[in-house]
């Protein structure tokens, strides 16, 4: 699955190059993030939308996928639960140290930096595993009025973008959503627009409609 070079042992420790330059340990984490249900992040000059899928669980009720992180700021992961939750309370806890601190909201784009460095910090250290999810965020900066979107990866690379999924069907989503973006710059498109882009997405990724229960959809607006 992931070469020669991860049976020889380069996949035992996070600090340990293969010798074709890679740190397979991220790249496991990579594949837990492919494997959770999926996640979509979509940003205009309008808002943003994220949107997800719930998993049923039989008698249980489906782990939320959506958090809030503050007033303007809310995100949402594909991959190992646990992981997600111990990502999204660290956001908190910046955001409500930043706001303590400097009596005014922390900016998306300081808080989105923090969060790709903490994650970053499981892959230098030997007897930490990385974080099995992928995180995206989302929310208009306070500062600036801008609407933001960013993509934070296992391996704790930081990418701002207008659309991204994630999660299991995201080579289909993505597809799908440049497909659309390529009809109509997806950067003019208005909140309800950006909701039915979504729905359109995970209804397409599913091969048919998905049932209210097992949707997961929050949006802002300027």
């Amino acid at each position: 699955m992931f070469g020669p070079s991860a049976s020889q042992g380069y996949d035992r420790s996070t600090v340990m190059y293969s010798p074709d330059g890679r740190i397979i340990q991220t790249e496991y984490a990579r594949e837990a993030m492919r494997r959770g249900s999926i996640a979509i992040g979509l940003r205009s000059e309008f808002g943003v939308v994220l949107a997800g899928r719930l998993t049923p669980m039989d008698l249980d009720f489906p782990n939320r996928k959506i958090s809030k992180i503050n007033d303007r700021v809310s995100s949402i992961f594909s991959g190992y639960a646990a992981d997600g939750r111990v990502l999204i309370n660290r956001a908190r806890v910046e955001s409500v140290v930043h706001d303590l601190t400097y009596e005014e909201p922390i900016d998306i784009q300081s808080l989105v930096t923090k969060l790709a460095d903490y994650t970053h910090m499981y892959t230098q250290q030997a007897g930490l595993r990385p974080l099995g999810i992928g995180l995206l965020v989302a929310g208009i900066d306070e500062h600036d009025n801008i609407p933001h979107l960013f993509f934070i990866l296992p391996g704790g690379a930081l990418i701002e973008s207008r659309a991204k999924a994630i999660g299991d069907g995201e080579p289909k989503a993505m597809k799908f959503l440049k497909d659309k973006h390529k009809e109509q710059s997806i950067d003019t498109l208005k909140i309800p627009e950006l909701e039915k882009l979504a729905m359109e997405t995970l209804n397409f990724v599913s091969d048919g409609e998905l049932p209210d229960d097992e949707i997961e959809i929050w949006s802002m607006g300027i």
